[in-house]
């Protein structure tokens, strides 16, 4: 646990670089959570690390009041910043398994590439306390995927990965295919015998980097921040001049945003 909240405590020293580079979710999975959540327009929303705010503006635009909690105070001051035209959504810099809420307040509780991180012994029983009767879960996140139109990037983006990072290369398993992503999170759901009604949802999604775009992403992954500063720098610089040399300097990287919703028993 101690290693576990190292890494998800070190983000917020790369704020600003992980609200540039990370990939913003598809709209039609907002338009899922808020058609399973029955949202009307007075739901109010809470929302479990936040980050600079990537989910926490679609959900602000469709006019619901949120608060949205946040560990790192650079990560809460970007999402403050950019949602200060939404009366409505309060940033709340504070750790999720500490803070205390009103029971049985909210009508959703949705993370983003976030709910990984709470502590497994609290993190269901938590949620569950903070929602209205029948209330309604949303968990997403952007995961790996492969088809044909990604496969030519896989094994000269490993070389490196091997001269560079072999740690990282050892542990390197090619990604699935979009309808092969696995769900395990809906087991976890269910097994927690706090929400039922289970319904995942997989939105395939495809998006073009330059080089330096490319690498100022994987510079956010937990994995690659982990490695040695020195080593992590040869990797990335390793990378975006692969991405130019050989593939035009631009790189086409395949994830689906996998979402699962459920609601409270």
């Amino acid at each position: 646990m101690s290693e576990n909240r190292h890494r998800r405590n070190s983000y917020d020293g790369i704020a600003a670089l992980y609200d540039s580079a990370r990939p913003p979710y598809p709209e039609a999975l907002f338009d899922d959570i808020a058609s399973y959540a029955r949202l009307h327009e007075n739901a109010r929303l809470l929302e479990v690390g936040c980050g600079s705010g990537q989910a926490t503006s679609p959900m602000a635009r469709r006019g619901y009041a949120i608060d949205a909690v946040e560990l790192g105070p650079q990560m809460a001051a970007i999402a403050r910043q950019k949602l200060s035209a939404f009366p409505k959504v309060n940033i709340i810099c504070a750790d999720f398994e500490t803070i205390s809420l009103p029971g049985e307040t909210y009508d959703l509780l949705l993370s983003a590439t976030a709910f990984h991180w709470i502590d497994p012994a609290i993190r269901f029983q938590k949620a569950r306390a903070l929602l209205k009767p029948s209330a309604a879960l949303a968990l997403f996140w952007h995961r790996p995927t492969l088809t044909d139109l990604g496969r030519p990037y896989l094994e000269p983006l490993q070389s490196v990965y091997e001269r560079v990072a072999p740690e990282l290369a050892r542990n390197f398993s090619p990604p699935p295919r979009p309808e092969e992503v696995r769900t395990e999170y809906g087991e976890l759901i269910t097994a927690s015998g706090l929400f039922g009604d289970l319904l995942v949802r997989k939105h395939y999604v495809t998006m073009e980097y330059s080089a330096t775009a490319y690498a100022n992403l994987l510079g956010t992954f937990s994995d690659h921040r982990s490695l040695e500063a020195g080593k992590q720098e040869r990797l990335l610089t390793g990378i975006e001049t692969l991405v130019n040399r050989e593939f035009g300097g631009v790189i086409i990287r395949e994830t689906v945003a996998l979402l699962y919703l459920a609601r409270g028993l």
